[in-house]
């Protein structure tokens, strides 16, 4: 089932759904991306043209924010799980890719996290590392380079978490040299793996309360970023309430 919100869409409903899609991708012939929509994804994919054009172009969209599960909700009148990578990865992904020793490439954020997020997925988990390579990279010079390298781990899953919307777009614009079967965008997924960054309390997770928690860790990078987007949000929900009048 596929749900359009403004410019942009849902696909997946719940963590079963989900890692459903993952099992069948893994077996299937056809490569396949996972990006995630919460309010500040919702923000930009309705004002960056070059965002939008990436994001929409996923082969599956999850609601990774309790705001977009929220409005879902007003608007369609059925209740959806959000389902974010790094909780489901811990909790239950992790043991199919365990299962089936799939091979898995990990780009993204600073040298000592990735280096450090590699060695928690290979030693701690068990997981099948094939390499891994930091975020912050010259992607106009250095991507062929990059690309090289992911080709040749024969990696059958590639998580890049280089931030929002330059994860998105580096995917879209380089889907058709990578090799692997799934990309998946993860956000800070690193920064938690390697406990830079600390996850919020399970009784958080569906209170609309992890915001808060990731804002108080991080105070000048989100306050501005959440104000922004989740204002565009509620006068997005404010508007499509009032077309109903007129």
């Amino acid at each position: 089932m596929k749900y359009q919100l403004e410019n942009c869409f849902i696909n997946i409903r719940n963590n079963t759904e989900y890692l459903d899609a993952i099992q069948k991708s893994l077996s299937g012939k056809n490569k396949v991306t996972f990006f995630y929509l919460n309010s500040y994804s919702f923000y930009l994919v309705n004002k960056n043209e070059e965002f939008r054009s990436a994001f929409n172009k996923a082969d599956f969209i999850i609601a990774d924010g309790f705001s977009i599960v929220w409005l879902i909700k007003k608007l369609y009148g059925i209740k959806i799980e959000k389902v974010v990578f790094t909780y489901s990865f811990f909790e239950d992904m992790h043991k199919i890719f365990l299962k089936g020793k799939t091979k898995i490439f990990i780009l993204g954020s600073q040298d000592e996290t990735i280096e450090k997020s590699f060695g928690i997925l290979k030693n701690d988990f068990n997981i099948n590392i094939t390499g891994y390579s930091y975020g912050f990279f010259d992607q106009r010079n250095d991507s062929a380079k990059i690309i090289k390298k992911i080709n040749e781990s024969n990696a059958e899953i590639l998580i890049v978490g280089m931030g929002m919307p330059q994860s998105e777009i580096w995917i879209q614009e380089n889907l058709e040299r990578l090799n692997p079967k799934i990309i998946f965008s993860v956000g800070g997924f690193f920064d938690f793996l390697a406990q830079d960054k600390k996850m919020a309390p399970k009784w958080m997770y569906n209170s609309g309360l992890e915001w808060l928690h990731r804002l108080i860790q991080e105070p000048s990078r989100l306050f501005k970023r959440y104000l922004t987007a989740n204002s565009y949000l509620i006068l997005y929900l404010i508007k499509n309430e009032l077309k109903k009048w007129t």
